[in-house]
């Protein structure tokens, strides 16, 4: 008796109808009327081809599933399919072909490229490769527009190396230059306190001075009178302005006192904002230093009217600043009026006494 093998493997998929697939049985020659080859070119097999087994047994009864050979049946075909054409080139280029849209040519139009399996890989790395080349051109432009504006915006607003205004530029007092101012309180003399601030003299008590600057180049004195139906207030300032690299011009003392000069002549005719002052009325006076001018100032502060007179004038480096100011109208009462022709001569009475000290 022969030894059995091993049941061959059963397929691990099932087929495309999904039912399990059923062996086909053994079939021999002699079914079909011929001799059976197993028993005639085997000698050592006798009428039985396969030991163990009935040979009553029906050839047309199934065999168990290992017994068969392990083919499957295929499902019959739809119908109208075998007049469908083979799609063209299936099973001759790689699978991810089949699904890939139809060839484009570089405008974007279907169909421009013919069949082929290289054709689609050649045109999708040449479409990769310019939009590589277009982002690389684009975001170079934009770079270099970019280096341009920066470089504008240095030109312009970036620091620039100090050019010297002269090659002759000063740093020493100059002949004719005033170092030192007199003191400001010494220069009024009386009879012209005692004209301008009447009753100066009568009570003490209702007059006051105060002095300010500690240096020789800076002097300030303010007398003020508070006497119904007078309330007047009378400053004086003197300075000497000594060479600076800030200053116009050579950068001399007198293009210092020059400087200084215009500044105060504009904050006068527009003053800032967080003084909350109003515009003066400028205007020039000839006959006093080398330059002069005179300013007047209405301040009303609810029912309080103030009329400030302001005159400045320059000598050579030294700036001498008077301002002279009087209560017009009071919500008090008892103080007033105030003359403006008044209030500008005495400004310049004490800026004549002031220049007449300088030395």
């Amino acid at each position: 008796m022969a030894q059995q093998g091993p049941p061959p493997r059963r397929p691990a998929r099932l087929p495309a109808s999904g039912l399990p697939v059923q062996p086909a049985p053994r079939r021999h020659a002699a079914d079909d009327g011929g001799p059976n080859p197993y028993v005639s070119s085997n000698p050592y097999v006798g009428s039985n081809p396969y030991p163990g087994q009935d040979p009553d047994l029906d050839d047309d009864q199934d065999l168990p599933p290992w017994a068969g050979l392990s083919i499957s049946p295929r499902r019959p075909p739809r119908q109208g399919r075998e007049s469908r054409p083979p799609r063209q080139g299936h099973g001759s280029g790689p699978r991810w072909q089949e699904h890939q849209p139809p060839d484009a040519d570089e405008a974007g139009h279907p169909g421009a490229a013919g069949p082929g399996t290289g054709s689609r890989p050649r045109r999708a790395v040449a479409a990769r490769a310019r939009k590589a080349r277009r982002k690389i051109y684009t975001w170079g432009g934009v770079a270099i527009a970019a280096a341009f504006i920066a470089a504008g915006a240095w030109q312009l607003f970036g620091p620039k190396a100090a050019v010297p205004r002269h090659s002759n530029f000063v740093t020493t007092y100059q002949p004719g230059d005033f170092r030192s101012v007199p003191n400001a309180c010494r220069m009024i003399p009386a009879a012209t306190l005692n004209q301008y601030l009447p009753d100066h003299y009568l009570s003490a008590s209702r007059a006051r001075v105060a002095s300010l600057g500690g240096s020789r180049s800076e002097s300030q004195c303010t007398w003020t009178l508070d006497a119904k139906p007078l309330y007047r207030v009378l400053e004086v300032t003197a300075q000497a302005y000594a060479p600076s690299l800030l200053a116009t011009g050579n950068g001399s003392a007198t293009f210092s006192a020059m400087d200084s000069y215009g500044a105060a002549r504009r904050s006068l005719a527009n003053p800032p904002k967080k003084t909350h002052l109003p515009r003066a009325t400028v205007t020039g006076l000839a006959g006093l230093g080398d330059s002069a001018f005179s300013a007047l100032q209405v301040i009303s502060a609810g029912a309080d009217r103030t009329d400030l007179v302001t005159v400045v004038v320059r000598k050579t480096n030294a700036l001498v600043t008077v301002v002279f100011q009087g209560l017009d109208h009071s919500s008090r009462g008892g103080y007033g009026p105030v003359s403006i022709t008044q209030l500008r001569a005495g400004a310049v009475a004490a800026a004549r006494e002031v220049l007449a000290g300088l030395h």
